[in-house]
């Protein structure tokens, strides 16, 4: 047997004030079906409600009992999110038109809802709403009254359509309806209700576009990487039509509330050429996620991060200070200490984050200690390395071919050996006429640990004599860092 539910959403009285300018009937509608999509594939836009056939669902999420308290957790989540109170009405039945007949029955009654079909009223039966007052005037008040009549001379007073919507309500005709899709992009444009001559001021009509993008994930079971926000200018002005902001992520967002507050700060910073008319919302990248359990770092789907995580943090920084002066330190692979890390755009950086992040999650413990080894440059415990690196060597004065730094030095430790020469030649960086090499300049060094008379650590290094012939010069020292 097979098995409808009719679903009909209001927002309630309580609700907050802006929640009516996000989501006028249509759009509720729209979304809903959206959500429900993530359900079963068959879900139709009938009249005010939005009929869905979970047949071939039921067993996949345990029963219809277990179905519909997934479908209103959802439901929930979701309008709680965008700060709505929506009312939730249902019914069920063998056919779409039993539930939605029984979906009616419920409006305005205080009493329990009739259970046999042959009692639902007739108004509860959309193809026969045009004729209603004559219907009443023979007699037929229900379905099963007007069943009892001729079928030629209902179709020769009432015509074809009430008899086939009978039919279909029977089960002797199968429900086929003009089923949701949701397209692979989403993309929407929204009028302004006034034209807008300030960026922030735009936010308003983000927000709106945000709630179908968010429902639009929810049905797709997927995650937003990119989305582009498109305004349109008044054309009257000497002005490019249009113009856009592109947002992206490090991680797949379903819950768009970071990604709002990425667009607010974008927008308070943004100036507008001339005023906006209308906006469109776009977006570019997707990825799909197995579950909504895929958002946090555990099994359990109540155990969810409480607050911002570093990586969307990071992001708000960027946004509001700007990409350079929010960095992030990224080691490298060189042999010379000042250049094995160096400072970029977090937003770069970020990504290898929440990447590592993944991993973490998904990989086993062998696996993970062949990605540290791939992440970062081999650590070599011989070395020891100082605590402050200084930004430039500092040349020392030499005596008896000995450094001298604030007095006499002895040596602890040493020599550490380093040489970097010929694999510089082999960096796509540097050009065939060797215009790089200034950049990276060739290293031979003996490092050495040094005390000084006032009991500080240095590490100090000394140029390596090239060849022979400088054998008999005097070594050059330098002061490169000093230790805790």
């Amino acid at each position: 047997m097979r098995c409808w539910i009719a679903l009909r959403i209001s927002i309630t009285t309580e609700a907050a004030q802006p929640a009516p300018s996000l989501l006028d009937d249509a759009a509720l509608q729209q979304v809903v079906a959206s959500l429900a999509l993530g359900f079963t594939p068959r879900v139709a836009l009938v009249d005010e409600a939005v009929l869905m056939d979970v047949t071939g669902s039921l067993r996949l999420f345990g029963g219809l009992g277990r179905l519909m308290q997934l479908l209103e957790q959802e439901i929930e989540l979701f309008f709680a999110s965008n700060q709505v109170a929506p009312l939730v009405e249902r019914a069920q039945g063998a056919t779409s038109l039993i539930a939605l007949g029984r979906l009616r029955m419920q409006q305005g009654q205080a009493g329990p809802v009739k259970k046999r079909v042959a009692d639902l009223p007739m108004h509860t039966l959309t193809a026969a709403r045009a004729h209603l007052g004559v219907l009443e005037r023979i007699g037929c008040r229900n379905w099963d009254d007007l069943l009892r009549l001729p079928r030629d001379g209902v179709a020769r007073r009432f015509g074809a359509e009430l008899l086939a919507a009978l039919d279909r309500a029977r089960g002797t005709v199968p429900d086929d309806y003009a089923w949701q899709l949701l397209p692979e992009h989403f993309e929407e444009k929204i009028e302004l209700n006034a034209l807008v001559t300030h960026g922030p001021a735009l936010m308003a009509g983000v927000e709106r576009l945000l709630v179908h993008l968010h429902a639009w994930l929810l049905g797709r079971q997927s995650g937003l990487c990119a989305l582009k926000i498109i305004w349109h200018l008044d054309k009257r002005r000497d002005v490019p039509p249009t113009g856009e902001l592109e947002i992206r992520t490090a991680q797949p967002a379903q819950d768009l509330r970071h990604v709002a507050r990425l667009i607010s700060e974008h927008l308070a910073q943004q100036k507008l050429p001339a005023p906006v008319h209308s906006l469109t919302l776009q977006s570019l990248a997707t990825e799909l996620l197995a579950d909504s359990a895929a958002a946090t770092g555990s099994l359990l789907m109540e155990a969810r991060q409480q607050g911002d995580s570093a990586v969307e943090l990071i992001e708000r920084l960027s946004a509001r200070l700007g990409d350079a002066n929010v960095q992030a330190w990224q080691p490298c692979y060189d042999h010379r200490p000042e250049l094995m890390q160096r400072w970029v755009s977090a937003r770069i950086a970020i990504k290898s984050i929440a990447g590592s992040a993944q991993n973490v999650r998904g990989r086993a413990i062998k696996g993970l200690r062949k990605s540290a080894s791939q992440a970062f440059p081999e650590a070599r415990a011989e070395a020891l390395y100082p605590a402050w690196l200084l930004p430039e060597p500092l040349k020392l004065q030499a005596e008896s071919n000995s450094p001298v730094y604030q007095g006499k030095l002895t040596r602890l430790a040493g020599p550490q050996r380093l040489e970097a020469a010929e694999w510089l030649l082999a960096d796509p960086h540097v050009g065939s006429t060797g215009t790089g090499l200034s950049a990276k300049p060739w290293a031979f060094r003996d490092y050495f640990i040094y005390r000084s008379e006032q009991g500080g650590l240095l590490w100090v290094y000394s140029e390596r004599l090239g060849s022979a012939a400088q054998a008999g010069r005097q070594r050059t020292w330098y002061l490169h860092g000093f230790f805790a």
